[in-house]
């Protein structure tokens, strides 16, 4: 463990001791995968419990939004309709960015680099949902207004933005997946990894190794960890895939693999 993840998990802990102690909702910033990995791992005081929060299904970058006993919401959907009654408790907020129609393209990295450029940090903001018209970027509902009022640019691009009503990014979902099969020997990480995300077998295995690659957003370094239909698995840097099945097996008698392929942003 880094020092980064030492500090991270201290104030991980804080977290869900204020929620315990004071039987309120607390929350972290945003959490890159590392560390989602470090709070899914943590054990939980009796009497709290943990959702990740990323503003939509399906985002990568979320808060740990830690509840108390009370408040029965125990995962993405339950905890959006929580929010949606108590819109006051959501710490998270989407804008909607426009950019004007003499802009050229924008990309992830235009739009982030800009949104550094007013001071914020990127635990500050979550996914980045980039479209032809412009993007949807989710932050800390703390900053939703400065944001909303200073970012005016990116790139070569000119902005307006907006804040948006939770019913307006009801179903928001990153871009769609590209559908891919092959053939393994074993429904292995190292195999799975191999193939799906198509490097070679020491590049995946190096990548293992490092901590590179998450399974539905927990760090795992062993090679050999089968993999089951519905895992999500992710390698930094790269993208992430969701096994969708395991239809039967090849004429040579190798397990076929079915996915959906994201590439990073």
């Amino acid at each position: 463990m880094t020092q980064d993840d030492g500090f991270i998990t201290s104030f991980l802990n804080d977290k869900a001791e204020q929620c315990l102690s004071n039987q309120m909702i607390t929350h972290s910033a945003f959490l890159d995968l590392r560390g989602k990995s470090a709070a899914a791992c943590l054990r939980l005081p009796h009497g709290v419990h943990r959702v990740f929060y990323g503003g939509f299904a399906g985002a990568e970058r979320c808060v740990a939004v830690y509840l108390p006993e009370y408040i029965e919401a125990c995962d993405f959907g339950s905890l959006s309709e929580f929010f949606a009654e108590s819109p006051d408790d959501c710490p998270v907020c989407a804008l909607g960015v426009k950019k004007d129609k003499f802009s050229p393209p924008l990309s992830h990295r235009d739009y982030l680099g800009s949104l550094m450029g007013l001071g914020i940090s990127r635990d500050m903001t979550g996914d980045i949902i980039v479209n032809d018209d412009g993007c949807v970027i989710f932050v800390m509902k703390s900053l939703s207004a400065y944001i909303a009022e200073n970012l005016s640019s990116a790139g070569r691009g000119t902005l307006t933005v907006n804040i948006l009503a939770p019913h307006e990014v009801t179903g928001l979902a990153g871009s769609e997946g590209v559908r891919t099969t092959f053939t393994v020997s074993s429904p292995r990480l190292d195999s799975i990894v191999k193939n799906g995300f198509r490097i070679g077998r020491e590049a995946a295995c190096e990548a293992i190794g490092k901590g590179l690659v998450f399974i539905n957003d927990v760090e795992c370094t062993k090679p050999d960890r089968r993999v089951a239909e519905g895992d999500k698995i992710t390698l930094r840097h790269k993208g992430r895939l969701i096994v969708t099945g395991f239809p039967g097996r090849s004429k040579k008698g190798r397990e076929i693999v079915e996915t959906e392929f994201f590439g990073k942003s």
